[in-house]
């Protein structure tokens, strides 16, 4: 196990490489003061991350008494809203967790601490990250978001609902399949299906593109062709009997652990990433199964590739900087921390972290490990980080999408309109980032 579970630090991850100004240089504080310091946290995640985080921060706490933590854990649904409301009143917490699409907009606003002079004074030792690794937090050749686990698009199925329907799951079934699967299982089982706006992203990948241009400035396409794809696989799937409806999606919000519909079987499946496997099979009381995401028949990419769970930024205007760099660098490196943490984020980054697993993966950890094992045998390059806008983009989507499940437009218009409100969005925040 010990060699297979160190290649995974090597895992290629990808980033585009913006310019911005260079943000100032912090005098360093001394992290062994005896002044006391409170340093806000905030991350977003379900009951079991906000308690194994803090356990972890006690930990610290213990090893470094004058610092103390003020922590603010938030559930996925509303975080990023949080977020940018404290980052427009200059009250963003001293560090917080980031999401992939989201590090690019913060590093174009300044509100990231560069972290390289940390890394050059090993107050953040990255000594045992692959470079690969380190690019997807990095801007101009510095720093600034630290990854902190690495997962994979997932798709998680009940094994109950599967073996009661007599289907198998392929490693990675076509779409096509994918539909024939879910008549079977609601003709045998009752049990229905759930496809959300995440597929859309995949729908591009396939055609060997990003949602967004390299540059932020437009979509990865000149029509609205993949749009269309999307939205009528929206439109086909809720006109039939196999995919649950739109009241019960309001009712069973499928962004919230506790609530998706797989856990108490209203629906046989759930797109996700692998580090939730473990938390979404524990609340369900059941062994889920794994799989990656399906394939349109006429694909010519790979959709499947490995990601950036989840990052660690500290704020710009944090007082103390290098206390930031060496929580972060706690959180990252130490042995210790990452007993309690236990990999809740995806899979480690610091090789001696990862291979002190070894001896401790839970079955869990086995089946998400091998996932990952087998996502890195077939994996491309993920996409570049999602340009300013995107976020107003996918709301726009999210909606679409509701109106399209209620049949209060067309997949046609539904599609005409992401493309073109789309792409003024992103030619507006194109030019008032220049």
């Amino acid at each position: 196990m010990t060699v297979r579970a160190k290649s995974l630090v090597t895992l290629s991850l990808t980033a585009s490489l913006v310019s911005c100004a260079t943000l100032p240089v912090f005098a360093s504080d001394n992290k062994t003061d005896d002044e006391k310091v409170t340093i806000r946290v905030a991350w977003w995640g379900n009951q079991t991350r906000n308690d194994l985080t803090v356990k972890a921060l006690d930990l610290y706490t213990e090893q470094h008494p004058n610092v103390t933590f003020e922590t603010e854990p938030s559930s996925w649904d509303g975080y990023f809203d949080k977020l940018a409301t404290q980052a427009a009143t200059g009250s963003l917490p001293d560090i917080y967790q980031q999401d992939y699409g989201q590090i690019r907009s913060y590093y174009d606003q300044n509100l990231m601490l560069n972290l390289q002079q940390f890394v050059e004074s090993n107050t953040l030792d990255v000594s045992r990250i692959s470079e690969a690794v380190l690019a997807s937090g990095s801007f101009d050749d510095d720093l600034y978001a630290m990854c902190i686990g690495l997962n994979s698009p997932a798709l998680f199925y009940d094994k109950e609902t599967v073996e009661a329907a007599g289907v198998t799951i392929p490693e990675q079934m076509t779409w096509d399949e994918f539909f024939d699967i879910s008549q079977t299982i609601y003709d045998k089982t009752g049990v229905q299906t759930y496809i959300d706006s995440m597929v859309l992203g995949m729908l591009f990948r396939g055609i060997g593109t990003s949602e967004f241009s390299e540059d932020g400035t437009a979509f990865g396409v000149d029509d609205d062709s993949v749009f269309l794809t999307y939205f009528q696989m929206i439109a086909d799937a809720s006109k039939s009997n196999w995919h649950v409806s739109p009241e019960i999606l309001t009712e069973k919000n499928p962004t919230v652990t506790e609530t998706m519909p797989i856990i108490d079987q209203t629906c046989w499946n759930s797109f996700s990433n692998s580090n939730q496997y473990g938390t979404i099979s524990s609340t369900a009381g059941r062994e889920l199964g794994i799989t990656m995401w399906p394939v349109m028949k006429d694909d010519t990419q790979q959709v499947q590739y490995l990601k950036s769970s989840q990052f660690l930024c500290g704020s710009s205007t944090t007082e103390h900087p290098e206390i930031v760099a060496d929580v972060i660098n706690f959180i990252t490196t130490s042995i210790e921390a990452n007993e309690i943490l236990n990999g809740e984020r995806g899979v480690p980054v610091d090789s001696d972290v990862l291979a002190s697993f070894d001896e401790r993966l839970s079955d869990n950890d086995k089946v998400v490990y091998k996932f990952i094992d087998d996502v890195n045998a077939v994996a491309t390059p993920m996409d570049p980080p999602s340009p300013s806008g995107s976020s107003e983009i996918g709301t726009l989507v999210d909606d679409l999408t509701e109106q399209v499940r209620y049949g209060e437009i067309t997949p046609e218009d539904a599609a005409s309109q992401v493309f073109e409100e789309g792409s003024e969005i992103l030619a507006e925040k194109a030019n008032e980032d220049n």
